[in-house]
């Protein structure tokens, strides 16, 4: 258990992804699953995909302000720190759009969970800058961008196989 997070605040538990940010080794990669895990409880075949879309980015914009307003409130401000997981919850869902539409199946969620690990990590280009900035949005923004590659990457391969 780690002595700098105040596990009786609410909002501590929101930025340690409900645990994921505890655990010991490469708790980005399991906030990552715990985010695709919750994805899978997030789709809804029932509804019209268009307002079902529109619900979704309505649900990915208030994380991402949720994420900006919980980054000073509970990591006292250090630059990205591993127990702060919350950006990569918000960066596996914007992965997991593509897969709203085309192929919601558990493979293919892992494929997503893959690639927006590997741009995480190696964060080329623009990722790396964003994550260079101080403070929440540069913690918040390299996820996003990883998660618009990896969308990114999904949508043209299920465009042009299918």
């Amino acid at each position: 258990m780690r002595d700098d997070i105040n596990l009786k605040n609410p909002l501590s538990w929101i930025s340690i992804g409900f645990g994921a940010g505890l655990f010991p080794v490469a708790p980005g990669t399991v906030g990552s699953f715990v985010a695709a895990f919750i994805y899978l409880l997030l789709i809804n075949p029932y509804l019209e995909s268009t307002f079902y879309l529109v619900l979704y980015l309505i649900f990915i914009i208030i994380s991402f302000w949720i994420g900006l307003i919980i980054y000073p409130r509970t990591t006292g401000e250090l630059q990205d720190p591993g127990y702060f997981v919350w950006d990569e919850f918000v960066g596996m869902w914007i992965a997991c759009i593509p897969l709203s539409f085309f192929q919601s199946n558990f493979e293919w969620l892992m494929v997503a969970v893959i690639i927006f690990r590997i741009f995480d990590i190696w964060k080329p280009w623009i990722i790396k800058k964003y994550d260079l900035m101080e403070g929440g949005f540069g913690v918040m923004m390299d996820d996003v961008i990883a998660g618009l590659f990896t969308s990114i990457i999904l949508f043209l391969f299920f465009l042009f196989s299918i």
